[in-house]
């Protein structure tokens, strides 16, 4: 289970994400985490879209870049930002020479613990991956079926990927990753939340 204190160190980005607030916080209605970016890396959330939840980053400290529908800007400390529903986006990276700090904010339009459970779970799973050596350069699982699996988890919430057309997604999640959930691949791994 992934309660508040839940830490994911992803060892391709070097960021640090806690979870401040999880779903026994939020009543099940989303999340805050805190983000620490080291410098000059990029962010570990590819460019994607929700087509239900509204996301807000507040940067604490540090200088960051975003994209926001394609268009590339800069966020300062005290500075927020929102991402609605259906929006492109790429999570804040670093933009300066030392650590960056952001708050991320999900909320959803109607409760689901277990979204909130299963989406920091994949987040954690790619970082559990990623030290064994199991993802691309871009953060993607190398094995189709473990791919698979994390899209089909990832699309029950209405997460997509940009780079991907959403019908394409919705097939391999509905093929590839059914076949993967019948063969024990799971998209969250107990090991790396810490069950």
């Amino acid at each position: 289970m992934i309660r508040a204190g839940f830490t994911i160190e992803n060892p391709m980005t070097k960021s640090r994400t806690i979870v401040v607030e999880g779903d026994a916080e939020t009543k099940g209605m989303g999340w805050l985490l805190e983000v620490h970016c080291a410098p000059q890396m990029r962010s570990d959330v590819p460019e994607h879209l929700h087509l239900t939840w509204t996301e807000t980053f507040e940067i604490i400290s540090g200088s960051a870049h975003y994209k926001l529908n394609g268009i590339q800007k800069r966020a300062e400390a005290g500075e927020k930002f929102v991402v609605l529903p259906r929006e492109l986006h790429i999570h804040p990276w670093n933009a300066g020479d030392t650590e960056m700090v952001y708050r991320q904010t999900n909320r959803f339009e109607q409760r689901s613990p277990q979204a909130v459970q299963d989406v920091l779970g994949v987040f954690a799973t790619r970082a559990g991956l990623a030290r064994e050596g199991k993802v691309d350069s871009n953060g993607r699982p190398k094995n189709p079926l473990q791919l698979g699996i994390t899209i089909r988890t990832l699309n029950r919430y209405g997460g997509y990927d940009a780079r991907t057309p959403m019908a394409v997604q919705n097939f391999l999640g509905a093929t590839l990753g059914r076949l993967a959930e019948v063969l024990g691949y799971k998209a969250v791994y107990p090991q790396f939340v810490g069950e």
